[in-house]
């Protein structure tokens, strides 16, 4: 375990303060995950269209219903687009941040390396020197790696989020239709 705890140590050394601003974001993504994760197996359950034919709803849904017989169709849609949506902005913000703060660490390490060959003639050893420049690059890999892999995950999340909410808007849209009043009939003579 302390041999984990030491490359862990060792990696976010290497990457620079920008892997540690990614390392932040990372685990923003892992918690929004795991809280969407659990909304959608608990409450989200019922939104779920194999639920809803086999159950009718549940809780979230029969609040949903309620605001609907009162309030209209436009309020009871924007009571639950706050539950059904929460998270998805921000992954949507982290699949385009993620790429470009590992970008930002490139160029920083890439900068780090050539500062490295710059100092080539002022008395230090090649040792040293390649230390420098080696420091630079994995900087600049490691920033970049993990950028992508940080999107990468945040994108998978926020379409599997989309497939929910599309789902629960077809199960609000069928529910919304079967509680509407039916249509007058036209009294044309």
């Amino acid at each position: 375990m302390s041999h984990v705890i030491e490359l862990l140590g060792a990696i976010m050394e290497r990457g620079g303060p920008v892997l540690w601003l990614l390392v932040l974001l990372s685990l923003a993504v892992v918690a929004t995950g795991l809280e969407r994760f659990w909304w959608w197996t608990k409450a989200g359950a019922e939104f779920r269209l194999h639920n809803y034919r086999r159950d009718g709803g549940g809780p979230c849904l029969n609040q949903w219903r309620t605001v609907l017989r009162e309030e209209g169709h436009a309020m009871a849609y924007t009571v639950i687009e706050r539950d059904l949506r929460r998270g998805v902005s921000f992954l949507g913000f982290v699949v385009g941040a993620a790429p470009m703060l590992g970008i930002l660490g490139t160029v920083l390490g890439l900068a780090k390396a050539l500062g490295a060959l710059g100092a080539k003639g002022t008395g230090s050893s090649q040792a040293s020197l390649d230390r420098l420049i080696s420091a630079g690059l994995a900087e600049a890999m490691l920033t970049t790696a993990a950028g992508l892999v940080i999107a990468l995950v945040a994108l998978v999340l926020r379409h599997w989020l989309h497939a929910r909410v599309r789902e629960a808007g077809g199960v609000l849209n069928c529910e919304s239709e079967r509680l509407s009043p039916p249509p007058e009939p036209n009294q044309d003579p």
